[in-house]
């Protein structure tokens, strides 16, 4: 699913393969210069290009060929070892390079002039515009100026930023991928200077509804709630009639072809109090399958039933795993209420991301869910110690308990994750960092 919905993004581009720099070719019969001429499939001005990937019909509305980077160019002073970095998660300054005029450089004229390299730097962000995305995979292709194919890659930092230097100057595709997140758009890029996507109406950040995404709305924690501070938009699927709800939990795993709608499912903590995968055997084999076949699987604290059925070797919990324990003396709801504990980042990249390897969690709202250990191929983000239930045996273990954990189960499936902590009431600053790394991780 997040391969279909790259394709689809690059698909939306124009095709540009000309050479972005100095005059068409004289001597066609007609000028590229109108819709209908921009659009028959002829190369009508005899240039050896046809339709969009003519650089006359870059300005028309048949190619879609609105570019960033037009009006913000300046002298290339910078390289990739100055790129600035700030807190991740969400700025509270204005940028300081912001600039609200809208780019009007939408073909190829005058840069190229001479032909030459130039440079390009921006900030990868969420559809908010200022929660960044570290570790996207930034690349720029295009021809160059001496018609040669050209590919620049980079990812982007702790906070967003990201710089590529030695890039063809002309209009080029620019494509910035992180999980099941797509953007995608054309870049200006002038000899010699430097084009800074990085202010404010330049940057270039996912849209709000290129990723499917669904929430299995529960009672006992509110990522809806966060996926909306982050821009993101979703459908709601509740375990009742709520109003506004797309349909029940049931309606939505029951149906193979509604699951093939979304790239990525989240599921609340205390979602499926009042029915569980016991209960509806006949629809977990779906949520399955769609994760095999690229779906991500977001699920927190009690949810943890979602992956057990479906994977049940990829996390290991404390107490019963089965899923037909939960709620009973066996279940691994072990962790009691009102405790502050502080967590270890275990993942180098969210620690780079968070500025630090340690983290406050907040339990306040238990017993939560316990897990052991992972299993193969599963990976610990944060671990953390905490104080068990005193009706707990000697077997229980309470230190380096796995807190955030991720795995793919098999080639091509999605990613699925699992928080024992929630994002809402409880949640620390620290904790809804992590969850905002992680969701772009899906």
């Amino acid at each position: 699913m997040r391969h279909a919905a790259l394709a689809l993004a690059a698909l939306a581009l124009p095709t540009l393969l000309a050479a972005a720099c100095g005059d068409d070719k004289a001597g066609g019969v007609a000028s590229e210069s109108t819709a209908a001429l921009c659009s028959d499939q002829r190369d009508n001005d005899g240039d050896g290009f046809t339709d969009c990937a003519d650089q006359d019909c870059w300005r028309s509305a048949a190619c879609d060929g609105d570019a960033i980077g037009g009006d913000t160019a300046t002298a290339d002073t910078t390289s990739a070892a100055d790129a600035t970095t700030t807190a991740p998660g969400d700025d509270v300054a204005p940028d300081a390079t912001a600039d609200t005029s809208t780019p009007d450089d939408t073909d190829a004229s005058g840069l190229c002039d001479p032909c030459g390299p130039g440079t390009v730097t921006g900030r990868v962000c969420a559809p908010n515009e200022h929660t960044y995305v570290s570790d996207a995979l930034v690349v720029i292709d295009g021809t160059g100026c001496d018609g040669q194919l050209f590919h620049r890659e980079v990812r982007s930092g702790a906070d967003g930023s990201w710089t590529l230097t030695d890039v063809p100057c002309g209009l080029h595709n620019l494509v910035i991928t992180k999980g099941s997140f797509v953007a995608a758009s054309n870049v200006a890029v002038r000899s010699g200077q430097t084009t800074d996507l990085t202010g404010a109406g330049q940057k270039l950040c996912f849209d709000a509804d290129t990723t499917a995404i669904a929430v299995l709305g529960g009672n006992w924690d509110d990522i809806e709630g966060l996926l909306a501070q982050l821009g993101l938009d979703y459908d709601l699927y509740s375990d009742d009639e709520t109003a506004g709800a797309e349909g029940t939990l049931v309606d939505l795993l029951s149906s193979p072809e509604k699951l093939a709608r979304y790239e990525i499912i989240f599921a609340d903590c205390g979602g499926a109090n009042g029915w569980m995968p016991q209960d509806h055997l006949d629809v977990m084999p779906n949520l399955k399958t769609w994760v095999l076949a690229g779906g991500s699987l977001y699920m927190s604290d009690y949810a943890w039933v979602y992956g057990e059925w479906a994977f049940p070797d990829a996390i290991e919990f404390q107490g019963s795993d089965s899923v037909f324990d939960m709620y009973t003396d066996k279940s691994p709801q072990m962790i009691p209420s009102d405790q502050t504990i502080t967590a270890t980042v275990t993942d180098g990249a969210l620690a780079t991301y968070l500025g630090k390897n340690t983290l406050t969690v907040v339990f306040d709202r238990g017993p939560q869910i316990a897990p052991d250990h992972a299993g193969v191929g599963t990976f610990a983000h944060v671990v953390g110690s905490f104080s068990p239930l005193l009706e707990i045996g000697t077997d229980f273990r309470a230190s380096d308990v796995p807190l955030a954990l991720s795995y793919v189960p098999s080639p091509g499936a999605g990613r699925v994750i699992y928080t024992n902590f929630h994002n809402d009431a409880q949640a620390t600053d620290d904790m809804l960092t992590v969850i905002q790394y992680l969701v772009f991780t899906l």
